[in-house]
């Protein structure tokens, strides 16, 4: 299996991208992300890094400089139809048309993303039309529940 990893993280927060390719690679992933940063536009390799991938993980937070590219790289990912996460804080400003399903978290105050998404890893399992899908989705929220641990200042 194969997750893209498309992020824009202030540097201090670097470090969690070397912890969730740990916690997915132990989840049997495959990572890659693209090259693209401060690009107008995704390359071909990236393209079809994420053409080829069975989940999409994006991570934004505070500070992160370079928004405007994950939200690129979430729409091809969405035009593939690949089964996507994605995480946002909540002091980042994101164009309102821009819909996604997405967690928002706030660092301070984690809980609540917490709880948003293990609903809906909860929400996955017990649907009763089970597919492949299903079983990634709960395997990235798992990761990414290790990231809101990651990056909450408790």
């Amino acid at each position: 299996m194969r997750a893209f990893l498309s992020y824009s993280l202030n540097s201090q927060d670097q470090y969690i991208l070397t912890i969730l390719a740990s916690e997915l690679k132990r989840k049997g992933f495959s990572v890659i992300s693209g090259d693209d940063f401060y690009e107008s536009q995704a390359s071909a390799l990236t393209r079809s890094q994420i053409n080829k991938s069975q989940l999409f993980i994006g991570i934004i937070t505070g500070g992160g400089d370079d928004n405007k590219r994950v939200q690129r790289e979430w729409k091809i990912a969405s035009h593939a139809k690949v089964p996507r996460l994605f995480l946002i804080e909540n002091t980042v400003r994101i164009n309102p048309k821009f819909k996604p399903p997405q967690i928002v978290f706030d660092r301070y105050n984690p809980q609540m993303a917490v709880d948003a998404l293990k609903r809906k890893i909860n929400q996955k399992k017990n649907k009763s039309n089970q597919d492949s899908n299903t079983l990634l989705w709960v395997l990235g929220g798992a990761a990414l529940l290790t990231v809101i641990g990651l990056l909450s200042k408790d």
